[in-house]
């Protein structure tokens, strides 16, 4: 048998401040992520990104980005 990574698990902010998200916040490992910051840089890379306020950047997940379009603030 044989383990291969096959993604990194990262902190999505979920869909408003009250609520975890509901989803798994899974993204693709990359080979040349080894800290946090490049884990993080590799969702945005992905389309992981929102504005939270001016020069500011908060992780959301494909699946907790719908629910705020949907209404969920």
């Amino acid at each position: 048998m044989t383990a291969r990574p096959i993604g990194v698990e990262v902190s999505c902010d979920g869909p408003d401040e009250r609520t975890d998200c509901p989803e798994s916040a899974a993204i693709r490992a990359s080979f040349d992520s080894v800290t946090a910051r490049q884990v993080r840089a590799d969702g945005r890379s992905d389309g992981w990104t929102t504005r939270r306020a001016p020069g500011r950047t908060e992780d959301v997940c494909p699946s907790c980005t719908a629910k705020r379009q949907d209404g969920a603030q």
